[in-house]
C-alpha cells in the first residue's frame, strides 16, 4: 500500500470586476469573521454607521473615585475595582492588538487580490479599504 498525501491547492480570487464580487467578498468575510474584524469592516453598512475601532483607555484611580488622582489615596475597595478595571482593560488591550493586527494583513490581502483597473472604480472596495486605514 503506497502512501500518498492529497495535494492541497490554494487558489486565490482575484477581483477583476462585478462578476468576482460574491466569491472574492465571501473569502475577504471568512478572513474578516475569523479574526473577529468583520462587524469593523462589513461594506453593506456604512462607515458611519460601523463600530468605532479605538485603543483602550487605561483606567486611573479617578475612574473609580472622581475625587482621588493616586492610587494611594484610594481605600482598599476602590484599590480592588481598580484592579478590575485594569484586568478589562489588559483584556481589551489584547483584542484590541489582535484586531489591529488583523486588519492590518486583511488590508494587504484585499490590495493583493484586486485588480489594478478595478481598485479604483469599485466603490465598495474603496469602502473595504477605508475601514481599514488606521
Amino acid at each position: 500500500m503506497s502512501n500518498t498525501q492529497a495535494s492541497i491547492q490554494r487558489v486565490s480570487v482575484i477581483l477583476n470586476g462585478p462578476n468576482d464580487w460574491s466569491e472574492w467578498i465571501e473569502i475577504v468575510k471568512t478572513k474578516a469573521k475569523a479574526s473577529e474584524i468583520w462587524e469593523l469592516v462589513d461594506p453593506s453598512i456604512a462607515k458611519t454607521a460601523l463600530p468605532a475601532f479605538q485603543e483602550p483607555i487605561l483606567p486611573r484611580p479617578a475612574n473609580v473615585n472622581p475625587a482621588k488622582t493616586t492610587i494611594s489615596s484610594l481605600d482598599t475597595d476602590e484599590k480592588e475595582e481598580l484592579q478590575v478595571l485594569r484586568q478589562d482593560y489588559k483584556r481589551k488591550s489584547r483584542r484590541y492588538d489582535q484586531q489591529r493586527a488583523a486588519l492590518g494583513n486583511l488590508r494587504i490581502y484585499i490590495q493583493e487580490t484586486i485588480s489594478r483597473p478595478t481598485f479604483p472604480i469599485h466603490s465598495i472596495a474603496k469602502h473595504l479599504m477605508t475601514c481599514l486605514l488606521p
